[in-house]
């Protein structure tokens, strides 16, 4: 049997499916215009958002697909010395939300970036 994997139809029928609803959301909402009219409703959600929506918006970006496979395969090759990255994260982490997050918050900055006017 052959080694390499190559599309079949229904892979290619679920892919195409895939592209056109993500394509037929942003259509959709180009076209309806939505509550989101200015920079500031889009980037901050007018300042509305509850808690557990952004906290859940932060943990995806930070656990993505390609971390939660390259850890795994990163433990598995090299062992757990990895694991040691988790440190700086116990120690950073409380750094950053007490000192660094309310700083942005005051000056409604979305990014480190963005010039202060």
């Amino acid at each position: 049997m052959d080694s390499q994997s190559y599309f079949g139809l229904v892979d290619y029928i679920v892919f195409a499916a895939v592209l056109a609803f993500s394509s037929a959301i942003g259509i959709y909402f180009r076209f309806t215009g939505g509550k989101q009219k200015t920079f500031k409703e889009y980037m901050l959600a007018d300042n509305s958002m509850p808690m557990l929506p952004v906290a859940f918006s932060l943990m995806a970006s930070f656990m993505s697909a390609i971390t939660i496979l390259g850890v795994s395969k990163e433990n598995y090759m090299f062992g757990t010395q990895f694991i040691v990255i988790n440190i700086s994260y116990i120690i950073s982490t409380p750094i950053v939300c007490y000192f660094y997050l309310p700083v942005f918050f005051r000056l409604q900055n979305t990014s480190v970036y963005e010039e202060i006017i």
